[in-house]
């Protein structure tokens, strides 16, 4: 039975439905429908893909069943050229990505050998990757559903011994050490007030870790239970995944009655996390108290700490390797040190003197 004839009589809403990973189908239902399987997949990032498909294409002509493709016009180019080609084989997909340069090999478990071998063929044609500045990929919502674009992020000049109390030193040795690992999971947070430095920390650190970023921005807080967020995070295994301002997030079940949690809790340490390997950074303002205490089991936390100001002899040590002639009267947040000459709208008492 030919694709056609397979996917007639079923139920194919999804099928061209718009998905965040940008394919001219999803190829997931694709597979479903035709194979009547749920598939195993491998995702390879990096491949010269117009020429790994040339090499296929000739090949395995004689085994190619289907064969279909999507044109398009790239990013910062103006001439329309191949963006997805998709070969179908039997019980196979695999789908060449020339935009992305990723290749995506969708398989039944007997065809585990037989895709081994294609894979080791097209991987052959990884490019090296030019080292670049960090950038992540940001989740934003659109007319399609959910999607993903990048951001540079430069590396701020942070010495931690500097700008954190001493008492971090080992956390940041923790998380450094754990996010550096490759293939691992769990959750981070981090919690203190606006201003004493835990976005500053988090730009620093997913600056200096070789790693994929993917951040859900505050307005995007929903969408840890939204569907088309998990072909994103299955594109990108082995990644980090940011949540800002995360309160309403990983406040107590109890709390708010909301399923955020659920979601953090498959992507970090349930079924799901074993998969997809991804750790997760959550920061937020609230305090400890209020976070649902599954989050904090052992096993499934890497690290957890309170930002709070900076004392006294540090804040001190700080404001004078900045140039600023004052006199630090108590534990100050960083932004403050960092500020002194900015105005100040807000009526406080003087942490700082004259």
């Amino acid at each position: 039975m030919n694709l056609t004839e397979s996917i007639s009589n079923r139920n194919t809403s999804n099928l061209f439905a718009f998905r965040s990973h940008n394919q001219y189908v999803n190829v997931f239902d694709l597979f479903l429908l035709h194979f009547n399987a749920i598939p195993n997949a491998v995702i390879e990032e990096n491949i010269d893909c117009e020429n790994a498909n040339d090499y296929f294409l000739e090949k395995y002509r004689n085994e190619i069943k289907e064969h279909f493709y999507q044109k398009g016009v790239f990013e910062n180019e103006t001439k329309s050229k191949l963006k997805e080609d998709y070969c179908v084989l039997d019980n196979i997909i695999i789908v060449f990505s020339l935009e992305k340069r990723r290749l995506c090999f969708l398989f039944t478990e007997k065809q585990s050998d037989k895709i081994q071998t294609i894979i080791d063929e097209l991987t052959r044609f990884k490019k090296r990757v030019k080292k670049q500045s960090q950038e992540i990929s940001l989740l934003i919502n659109t007319n399609q559903g959910i999607e993903t674009t990048s951001l540079k992020v430069t590396k701020p000049k942070l010495n931690i011994e500097d700008n954190y109390n001493d008492d971090f030193q080992q956390i940041h040795q923790t998380i450094f050490k754990r996010l550096s690992k490759n293939n691992d999971k769990g959750l981070i947070l981090l919690h203190g007030k606006p201003g004493s430095g835990k976005t500053f920390y988090i730009r620093y650190l997913i600056s200096s870790v070789k790693k994929k970023v993917i951040f859900l921005p505050p307005n995007m807080a929903n969408a840890l239970t939204n569907p088309d967020l998990l072909p994103i995070l299955i594109q990108n295994p082995n990644s980090i995944f940011v949540i800002e301002d995360a309160e309403n997030i990983v406040i107590d079940r109890e709390q708010n009655g909301s399923s955020p949690v659920s979601a953090l809790l498959n992507i970090s340490d349930g079924l799901l996390s074993d998969c997809l390997n991804i750790q997760i950074i959550c920061s937020f303002n609230t305090d400890l108290s209020k976070v649902d205490s599954a989050l904090m089991r052992k096993g499934r936390l890497i690290a957890k700490y309170e930002f709070k100001a900076l004392e006294v002899p540090k804040a001190q040590q700080l404001s004078d390797k900045l140039g600023f002639q004052t006199k630090i009267l108590a534990p100050t947040i960083l932004t403050d040190i960092y500020n002194q000459n900015e105005n100040d709208f807000q009526e406080k008492k003087s942490l700082i003197g004259f």
